[in-house]
């Protein structure tokens, strides 16, 4: 979450590089972070919404409902089964809390954590993982999802339909702008006049 006024971005990770940081987060036996990573990701939710959810959201679902605080649009987000099994998996690890708590509690105080807690030790795990991105923050999770929509559909206009259309996007143009994919289109400008 921003300062009101300053201007902040975020880079998606490459596919690769965030299934490397899951795989090591689990294997660090670091549950919670791996779980708020996995749900960031694969359910392309802002901070503020996968903060708001309770276990009851996740668990034995084949969708997931959310209201977006930020916009107030409700989207109903299909629980993928590989991604279901992962979390039921990281609930049992975390000792099955009750499933009316909130999910991302800090086990010390049981308050939610935070936005910018997140972001602090999401920068430890940037570094940590040595993740190859120079901007990265929650919303980073979200960027790789609509990366990996655009790569895995051939960086094709559907796939911008399709990012547009699971973030609910007034525009095509905001989806771009988004994406980054403006900014590569203006630069491959500026490489075909070389000399």
């Amino acid at each position: 979450m921003a300062t009101k006024g300053v201007s902040t971005r975020s880079e998606a990770l490459e596919f690769d590089d965030f299934k490397r940081l899951i795989d090591g987060l689990h294997a660090n036996g670091e549950y919670r972070w791996e779980l708020f990573c996995l749900v960031s990701c694969t359910l392309a939710l802002r901070i503020s919404d996968v903060l708001n959810l309770k276990w009851s959201d996740l668990l034995r679902r084949d969708y997931c409902m959310v209201t977006e605080i930020k916009t107030g649009k409700i989207r109903q987000i299909p629980l993928e089964q590989r991604n279901l099994t992962r979390i039921e998996e990281l609930y049992t690890l975390m000792g099955r809390p009750h499933e009316d708590s909130f999910v991302f509690t800090n086990p010390k105080n049981g308050k939610v954590y935070t936005p910018q807690r997140v972001n602090q030790k999401l920068k430890d795990i940037q570094v940590r993982y040595r993740l190859p991105v120079k901007h990265f923050s929650s919303h980073s999770f979200r960027k790789t999802f609509g990366r990996r929509i655009y790569n895995t559909h051939g960086r094709s206009d559907h796939s911008i339909v399709l990012i547009n259309r699971a973030f609910q996007h007034k525009s095509i143009g905001t989806t771009l702008l988004y994406l980054g994919i403006y900014q590569e289109e203006v630069n491959g400008v500026y490489e075909q006049v070389s000399i």
